[in-house]
């Protein structure tokens, strides 16, 4: 008779919705546009035969999203543009370069920095199409015909489709697989592009942090730390200075996202790291041991999403 009485019981429990959990599903409205605002900052220090070695480099985009109707089979694309470009590198021996959108012409300082001026000014003149399947998963990010013609292959490859979408999964990596309450917790590792193959492999540890008050809107909250880093070289770096090993550590973090479930996307992003540790390097056959010290920062801002 017990068991009777206790079976509908766990039933009802069981069944019982968990309070305060959210769900935070991205959302691709049709027929609207969102802005962009986006800021990189990167500092980086190498020492190699006790010589210290400085790069800067600093990059402020805008970009415009515009979204069409959906296919038939539930499929919608997004086309992103550049609208504005401005950046500023830093090279060991006290070289500076800039770049500017609005006079894209404008040569490198010297040739072997004109390619990375090309590879922007590719960027600038080429909208991407980002393709999302029906349950709004990222299916594909497509460029116009030709658009990477005359590249060197190390810059290619860093705006390949490939290239591209690993960038946008990256981008919408922080989503949670399932709903989740103030102080759930869930991991996602992530590779974060450094440029001609070499690749960071991130271990980020997220957190639901709950909602705050932000413009009058309410926004859930996820903050995250990074708890591993990994350098990989995929294919033969360009040059003879080729990486043979590599320890490196995250020293510092930070992960901060403000995620509006309404409209469902992000509307703030900042990211943070810096990594240290010792490289071993290897040029025309002769071992060189180094040390880095490397910051990345990134913080967007992107705006409501609106009609057209």
């Amino acid at each position: 008779m017990k068991r009777l009485i206790y079976m509908p019981l766990v039933v009802a429990v069981l069944s019982w919705p968990m309070f305060g959990q959210v769900s935070l599903d991205l959302k691709i409205p049709e027929k609207t546009t969102t802005t962009t605002q986006s800021e990189t900052r990167v500092h980086q220090i190498l020492l190699l035969a006790g010589q210290e070695l400085v790069t800067k480099n600093n990059q402020k985009v805008s970009a415009k999203a515009t979204t069409g109707t959906r296919a038939k089979g539930g499929d919608i694309t997004r086309k992103m543009e550049v609208a504005k470009w401005n950046g500023k590198w830093e090279f060991p021996g006290g070289i500076k370069m800039d770049f500017d959108s609005a006079v894209p012409a404008r040569k490198a300082p010297i040739p072997q920095l004109e390619p990375i001026l090309e590879m922007l000014r590719t960027m600038l003149k080429h909208p991407t199409a980002q393709v999302f399947d029906k349950d709004n998963n990222i299916k594909a990010v497509n460029l116009p015909e030709g658009a990477l013609d005359g590249l060197p292959a190390e810059f290619k490859d860093m705006v390949t489709a490939k290239a591209l979408v690993r960038e946008l999964e990256n981008q919408y990596a922080f989503i949670p697989d399932k709903a989740v309450s103030k102080g759930d917790t869930w991991v996602r590792d992530q590779k974060l592009p450094l440029g001609a193959g070499q690749i960071l492999n991130l271990r980020v540890d997220y957190k639901y942090e709950g909602t705050v008050k932000r413009g009058g809107r309410e926004l859930d909250r996820i903050s995250g730390k990074i708890t591993r880093a990994a350098y990989e070289q995929e294919g033969k770096a360009p040059g003879p200075l080729q990486v043979k090993d590599a320890d490196l550590k995250p020293a510092k973090s930070v992960v901060d996202l403000l995620f509006d479930r309404e409209v469902g996307h992000f509307t703030s992003s900042k990211f943070l790291i810096q990594v240290k540790g010792d490289m071993t390097f290897d040029i025309n056959g002769m071992e060189l041991a180094g040390k880095l010290d490397l910051t990345m920062e990134n913080n967007t801002v992107v705006s409501a999403p609106k009609k057209k």
